[in-house]
């Protein structure tokens, strides 16, 4: 019997580095047949992954440099607000360029940056993605159909007319940047972002997270034990218990994040391991960073950050995947 790997990238803003490295440590670790044939299962930042991973999988490299020239492009270096050369100072340097400016790269702010944004919206919005979606496009136009020879990519997004989520599959439809654009523009931070006509909410913006009803459609309709599967997943945040109260710009973001979202992405990987006999499942988990209290996973962009997010994502995932 075949095992498959089933790779779950949710959102997270920049902290989307450590999944990178988490990619880096995974390709050593994983033949070429075996990377080919997995299924990606993205949304937001990464669905951004998934679709640079998947669309240059046929590189010497299986994607591994494209993607870190992705995370070294979109580093932000830091308007010095604070002159203070203490960790905190440049953590909230990080933050406060973030508010003002966006990151210009990907995420450019409107003048007036965050506040301005959320005072005029939504007739205007704090930032916009669409040069991400044009960097995307730099990397792959499109990824999929009938000439894909490399791993399904599944994105999700939320049709906001339906008021639900919709599944963007490489399997039965050609992947395109407009469909990582839909997938990554956050309410109140963004516009809506439109493809083929219709409006739609960052794909992570949702009451499940995504490896439950992911694999649930990788699974949709087999019939007996023909294909096991290996789901790995990249977890970004860890559970906030009741006890604990936010404290500093990061930590209230994560808050209103769970409070809005539910802490439901720990939950949904626990309930995965029920749907399918013998489904294997290797949990990288990520811990916060130095100071991560003084810093913002949607508004710190600093290189320092970034760097640190791939060493970080590169050394739990090797250890993971050592010990399985």
């Amino acid at each position: 019997m075949t095992e498959r790997t089933v790779l779950v990238l949710s959102g997270g803003g920049a902290l989307g580095a450590y999944q990178c490295g988490v990619y880096r440590a995974m390709v050593r670790h994983m033949d070429s047949d075996a990377l080919r044939t997995m299924v990606i299962v993205g949304a937001s930042i990464g669905a951004v992954n998934g679709f640079l991973i998947a669309s240059r999988m046929q590189d010497p490299d299986s994607g591994v440099s494209a993607l870190k020239h992705f995370w070294r492009n979109v580093s932000l270096p830091s308007a010095p607000f604070l002159p203070m050369p203490d960790p905190r100072s440049r953590r909230l340097n990080a933050v406060l360029t973030g508010m003002a400016f966006g990151n210009p790269v990907i995420l450019p702010g409107i003048p007036g940056g965050l506040i301005g944004g959320l005072y005029s919206y939504p007739h205007a919005a704090s930032y916009t993605n669409t040069p991400l979606v044009r960097m995307v496009g730099d990397f792959a136009r499109e990824y999929g159909g009938n000439d894909a020879s490399g791993p399904r990519l599944m994105i999700r997004a939320i049709d906001i007319a339906e008021a639900a989520p919709v599944w963007f599959d490489s399997a039965q439809e050609t992947i395109v940047p407009s469909m990582i654009g839909a997938s990554s523009a956050i309410p109140l931070l963004f516009k809506p972002a439109w493809h083929d006509g219709r409006a739609y909410w960052d794909g992570d913006i949702w009451h499940q997270g995504i490896a439950t009803p992911g694999l649930g459609r990788i699974t949709q309709g087999q019939e007996g034990e023909t294909e096991r599967y290996h789901v790995v997943t990249v977890e970004l945040f860890k559970r906030t218990t009741q006890q604990k109260l936010a404290i500093g710009a990061g930590s209230y973001l994560d808050h209103f994040r769970r409070m809005f979202m539910g802490a439901r992405s720990d939950e949904d990987i626990d309930n995965i391991v029920g749907l399918q006999k013998g489904l294997r499942v290797t949990r990288i988990q990520r811990n916060p960073h130095p100071h991560e209290e003084d810093s913002a996973y949607l508004l710190d962009w600093s290189p320092e950050r970034i760097e640190y997010l791939l060493a970080q994502g590169e050394a739990d995932a090797e250890q993971a995947f050592s010990s399985t």
